[in-house]
């Protein structure tokens, strides 16, 4: 069963830019992942600081074995350092329709 992965989080200022790169490089990995349908980044038009990553991968289990990845190689720790604390917020899922 599909399901989508919603992550919420604020950046810290003058963060955007440095952000926007990160992702864009590490989604080339992330769309080539075992399991992965697709992944994307949103910025509130209003306040780019705030951003939205929506995925969607085959099973929960595809996405956190992808997870695990991100988490040793460090790129979790990298946008958790990015972002502003009270902005943090962890992944939620749903059953992809």
């Amino acid at each position: 069963m599909t399901v989508s992965v919603l992550l919420e989080g604020v950046l810290k200022e003058g963060e955007v830019d440095g952000f926007i790169e990160l992702a864009s490089e590490a989604y080339k990995v992330t769309r080539a992942y075992d399991g992965c349908h697709g992944i994307n980044l949103t910025l509130n038009v209003e306040n780019r600081n705030n951003f939205v990553m929506t995925e969607t991968w085959e099973t929960k289990e595809h996405y956190e074995k992808y997870l695990a990845f991100r988490t040793e190689d460090g790129t979790v720790e990298l946008i958790g350092s990015l972002c502003d604390e009270n902005g943090k917020s962890r992944p939620r899922f749903s059953k992809a329709a």
